[in-house]
């Protein structure tokens, strides 16, 4: 099992454990009358920025929080078909899905600070499943996921389809469409710096290669020519080769 395959695992049990709490509270509700709604008031987030304020986590735990069963299934369904495709990177992977679900949660709290709305509450982990969806299909476009009813399906495609499926169901534009548009930003801007990066990865390491190539190909003229072949630029390049060499030889010599 792959880095992101035990993160995703992870996602998913910690979502699954929270629900299975939730549903606990919910049959027993005959007993404790208050109980499901009170946990559902303390892992959800608020869109009161007072609230939020006093219940600081709630940021954290409404991205593993679903009150109904469909929709713990739909996103960890999208979970288990992108989370394993990072890569094989597990922290990019809960990287992704936490920066998702704290942006989404931002989003939330903005649009309901600036309408009249105060009552709803967010909860789920669309915010993070989206995030993570788009960023293993903007950084493996052409990778292919294998789908029950329609085999081989670009992941780009897939993509395309978990965007457009989320936001076909709001007419206008809600809170919690919102917090669905703030995971879309998050998967975006971690694809981007992820490309990003490996650009310049990959830049530094030809620029490295190149460098070693010119080293060999100086001291294999000198080795067949002699010292005296190369030019003035050639010699002072080698020279500062030999004492660099030497620079980092004695730092590894220890002394007891």
């Amino acid at each position: 099992m792959t880095s992101s395959a035990r993160a995703t695992l992870t996602l998913v049990i910690a979502n699954l454990a929270i629900y299975l709490v939730m549903l606990g509270c919910w049959l027993s509700r005959g007993l404790f009358p208050g109980m499901p709604d009170y946990l559902t008031s303390l892992l959800s987030l608020p869109s009161d920025l007072h609230r939020v304020m006093s219940h600081p986590w709630t940021i954290l735990t409404y991205m593993f929080t679903h009150i109904s069963f469909v929709h713990l299934t739909v996103n960890m369904l999208w979970l288990v078909g992108f989370g394993p495709t990072l890569r094989g990177n597990g922290r990019l992977t809960i990287l992704t899905y936490l920066a998702g679900g704290l942006t989404g949660g931002l989003m939330f709290m903005l649009t309901q600070t600036l309408s009249d709305d105060k009552a709803s509450i967010l909860a789920g982990a669309s915010a993070s499943v989206i995030a993570v969806t788009l960023t293993a299909a903007v950084l493996s476009p052409s990778r292919r996921l294998d789908m029950l009813l329609f085999g081989n399906v670009k992941l780009k495609w897939v993509a395309l389809i978990a965007v457009i499926t989320m936001f076909a169901g709001s007419r206008t534009f809600s809170a919690s469409t919102a917090a669905h548009l703030g995971g879309v930003i998050a998967g975006l801007v971690i694809a981007v710096v992820v490309k990003i990066r490996d650009r310049i990865i990959v830049e530094r390491a030809m620029q490295k290669a190149r460098i070693v190539t010119r080293q060999r190909a100086l001291i294999s003229k000198a080795g067949k020519s002699g010292f005296a072949s190369l030019s003035e630029p050639e010699r002072l390049e080698l020279f500062n080769l030999h004492k660099s060499f030497n620079n980092h030889s004695s730092n590894k010599v220890s002394y007891r």
